[in-house]
């Protein structure tokens, strides 16, 4: 919005400045919870690849326990022991492929919350040049009505030394 200062009066320049710096202060808000927003989702991350790192540490330790047990077992059948590794390794794939899938939803939680913290600050910056016009406006607008009041304040001494000096030189005049 182009606004000449010469166009504008001081209150209405200040009271647009205000609220220029009232969506200012909210869009600071604005990427302060982004960013906590953002820090949740990368913490979520992070937890979700700890989670998927101990679901395959705890999947290969167990394979690794069954097939020992499967070797050096004589009173199970090999199938029963087949069954049982069957049964804890579907087990296992299945909290690993949940954990897998925690770990894309929290990577695209993430990314949304990387884009809504960019887009914040974006917003952040369009209203910090506008308080900041806004605020050029005011002190231009100051600046212009004191030049008028001085101007003002001038004329009205000049008029009332030109009402002195002329009654002054039209008393002279008629006492001649």
């Amino acid at each position: 919005m182009d606004v000449t200062s010469d166009r504008v009066n001081r209150a209405h320049a200040s009271k647009l400045r205000l609220v220029k710096d009232m969506r200012q202060r909210s869009a600071l808000r604005e990427v302060s919870n982004m960013e906590a927003q953002r820090r949740t989702a990368l913490q979520a991350v992070e937890q979700a690849v700890r989670d998927l790192a101990t679901a395959e540490k705890s999947q290969a330790a167990l394979e690794a326990q069954l097939y020992r047990e499967l070797a050096s077992s004589d009173s199970l059948s090999v199938e029963e022991l087949d069954r049982r590794c069957h049964i804890v390794i579907g087990r296992l794939k299945a909290e690993i492929a949940g954990a897998r899938r925690t770990l894309e939803e929290a990577r695209a939680a993430q990314e949304r919350a990387e884009t809504a913290v960019f887009e914040a600050r974006t917003t952040l910056t369009k209203c910090s040049a506008a308080s900041h016009k806004w605020q050029q406006i005011e002190g231009d607008v100051q600046r212009a009505s004191d030049a008028h009041s001085e101007v003002k304040a001038e004329i009205e001494a000049d008029d009332e030394v030109l009402l002195r000096y002329g009654s002054g030189s039209r008393t002279h005049t008629a006492s001649d």
